[in-house]
C-alpha cells in the first residue's frame, strides 16, 4: 500500500479547507488536501451559497417587475423560464467552480482525491476508486462540511422529497410547494419560489420563523411572509407524510394540538444541516464529538491537540466567512506550534464578531452578540431602532418593510450588537460589524458622515438616539 507523510493533512477541499491549505502553503509547510467529492468546489460553490443566491436574484427581479406599475412602468407579457434561470445559474457556478479547481490544482500543497478516515491518531487511510493509500501527518484539520439533516417522520422516506440541492436544480416549478423547516434554508427557498410564482407553505415547529435571530426579526419576517401570500404554520408538528397516487404529497399536522392537513406538488425538507463527520472514524483518533460536531476550543483544537476542526464540521454557525477565518487562523496556529512563526498564538474565536445573514425578501442580518448572549453575559444595555418605512431612500426604492437596531453597553456606549431586516441589510450590516470589531461607541459612530440619500444612513438614527 502506498504511503506518504505530511506536516499537515486537511480533510476537505471546500472554502475552509482551501483557506487553510493556501495559508499553510505560504508558510512553506508540507500540506495535503484530501477531497472525496467527484467535483471540486465545496458546498458553498456547488450546492449552497452561490447557486441559491443566483436563483434568489432571478426571483427578486421577477418580484420587482411585478411591481413596476408602482414606478410608472407598464410591462406586458412577462413570464419566467425556469430552464433559462437554471442555465444562467449553471453558467455562473461553472465559472466559480473552475476557479476553485484551479486554486486547488495549482496551490502550494498536494491534492489527493479519495475518502479519508483515521486509522491511528496520526494516520489516515484514503480510499479512491483505483487505489488505497496511507497518509501520516503531524497535524490534521477536519474541514468536511455538512450534509442535509433528514428528520425521522413517518412515511417521509416512501416518496420523492426534495433536499436543498434538489430545489436548487429544479427544472419544473411546483404549483404548490410544502417546506418543512422555517430556518435559513427554508425561508430563503420559500421566498425564492414565491418570487417565481409558486404557492408556498412553511411548516415550523416553533412560534415564528428564523429563531436564530432575535424575536422582533423572526416575528416580522413571519408577518411579511404571510402578507406576501406564503402560508406560515408555526407551532406545528408534522405527524405523517402521505404520498398520494395522484402525485400529490399530503402532510398530517398538529398545530397547537389540533389536527390539520396540507397538500402540495413537492415537499422540501429544510430542517438544517449536520456535520459530515460520520465516515471519518473519529473514535479511532480519540476525537470527541457531540451530535457529529467536533468539540473544539477557541483555537479550533479538538480534545486531541494535533487535530483541529473548522467550518461546518464544528461550528454552530455554518457560514463560509467563518470557515475561511477559522482555516486561516488554524494555519497560523500550526505555523506557530512548528516554530515557523514567532508572533505568538493570539487568535481565538470571538462570539462578539459573529456575522449572519438570510437572503429572504426583505433580507435579515445580525452582527455581534445576540440578545440571548447579552442576557447570558448579564450586560447592562440600551437599544434603539429605526424603521425603513420612515426612511427616504427606502421609500424611493419602494422597499419599506423592516427596521435596524443597535444595542450598546450602558455607560460606556460601546456597540455590542446590531440587527436589521429590510432592503440590502446584509450589505449594510458590515458597517456595524466594523464598528463592533473596532470597539466603537455609539457617540463615535454617530460622528461618521453618511451620504444622503442612502440606505446606509439609516444607522445614524438609532446611533443618534442612543447618544442623546
Amino acid at each position: 500500500m502506498e504511503s506518504s507523510r505530511y506536516q499537515v493533512a486537511i480533510i476537505g477541499g471546500g472554502s475552509g479547507g482551501y483557506a487553510a491549505a493556501a495559508k499553510l502553503g505560504e508558510y512553506g509547510l508540507k500540506t495535503v488536501v484530501i477531497e472525496k467529492a467527484a467535483k471540486l468546489g465545496g458546498l458553498c460553490i456547488l450546492r449552497g451559497c452561490m447557486p441559491s443566491k443566483a436563483l434568489i436574484e432571478s426571483a427578486n427581479l421577477m418580484r420587482k417587475i411585478r411591481s413596476a406599475a408602482e414606478f410608472g412602468i407598464h410591462v406586458d407579457g412577462v413570464g419566467i423560464s425556469i430552464d433559462e434561470v437554471q442555465n444562467r445559474k449553471e453558467r455562473l457556478i461553472s465559472g466559480f467552480q473552475s476557479y476553485r479547481e484551479e486554486q486547488l490544482d495549482k496551490g502550494k500543497f498536494d491534492l489527493v482525491r479519495g475518502e479519508a478516515s483515521f486509522v491511528e491518531p496520526k494516520s489516515l487511510k484514503v480510499i479512491a476508486e483505483d487505489r488505497e493509500s496511507v497518509i501520516d501527518f503531524d497535524y490534521a484539520i477536519i474541514a468536511t462540511g455538512s450534509v442535509p439533516l433528514v428528520p425521522d417522520i413517518t412515511g417521509l422516506r416512501g416518496g420523492d422529497f426534495w433536499l436543498s440541492r434538489d430545489a436548487l436544480n429544479a427544472r419544473v416549478l411546483p404549483k404548490e410547494l410544502l417546506i418543512i423547516g422555517g430556518g435559513a434554508i427554508g425561508c430563503e427557498m420559500a421566498h425564492c419560489f414565491e418570487g417565481f410564482g409558486s404557492k408556498v407553505t412553511i411548516i415550523q415547529c416553533s412560534g415564528c420563523l428564523l429563531t436564530d435571530f432575535d424575536k422582533d426579526i423572526g416575528g416580522l419576517i413571519t408577518e411579511v411572509s404571510k402578507n406576501r401570500g406564503i402560508q406560515v404554520l408555526c407551532d406545528t408538528k408534522v405527524e405523517r407524510v402521505r404520498w398520494e397516487s395522484s402525485g400529490k404529497v399530503t402532510l398530517e399536522l398538529k398545530q397547537r394540538g389540533e389536527p390539520l392537513e396540507v397538500s402540495g406538488d413537492k415537499l422540501l425538507i429544510a430542517v438544517g444541516r449536520e456535520p459530515a463527520t460520520e465516515s471519518l472514524d473519529l473514535k479511532t483518533a480519540g476525537v470527541k464529538t457531540e451530535k457529529g460536531r467536533v468539540k473544539t476550543n477557541f483555537h479550533m483544537q479538538s480534545n486531541i491537540p494535533h487535530i483541529f476542526a473548522i467550518g461546518d464540521s464544528t461550528s454552530e454557525l455554518p457560514v463560509v466567512h467563518e470557515a475561511v477565518m477559522q482555516g486561516e487562523a488554524v494555519a497560523e496556529h500550526i505555523a506557530n506550534l512548528l516554530g515557523i512563526l514567532d508572533d505568538g498564538i493570539a487568535w481565538k474565536a470571538e462570539p462578539g464578531f459573529k456575522l449572519f445573514g438570510i437572503f429572504t425578501h426583505p433580507e435579515c442580518a445580525r452582527a455581534g452578540l445576540s440578545e440571548e448572549m447579552i442576557a447570558e453575559e448579564k450586560l447592562l444595555t440600551e437599544y434603539a431602532s429605526y424603521k425603513f418605512s420612515d426612511h427616504g431612500k427606502a421609500e424611493i426604492i419602494g422597499e419599506t418593510d423592516g427596521f435596524v437596531k443597535i444595542i450598546s453597553e450602558k455607560g460606556s456606549g460601546r456597540i455590542l450588537s446590531a440587527s436589521a431586516i429590510g432592503p440590502h441589510v446584509i450589505d449594510l450590516i458590515h458597517e456595524l460589524q466594523v464598528a463592533i470589531y473596532a470597539g466603537l461607541t455609539v457617540k463615535e459612530f454617530a460622528k461618521i458622515p453618511h451620504y444622503h440619500p442612502t440606505l446606509a444612513e439609516i444607522w445614524t438614527y438609532p446611533a443618534g438616539e442612543l447618544v442623546r
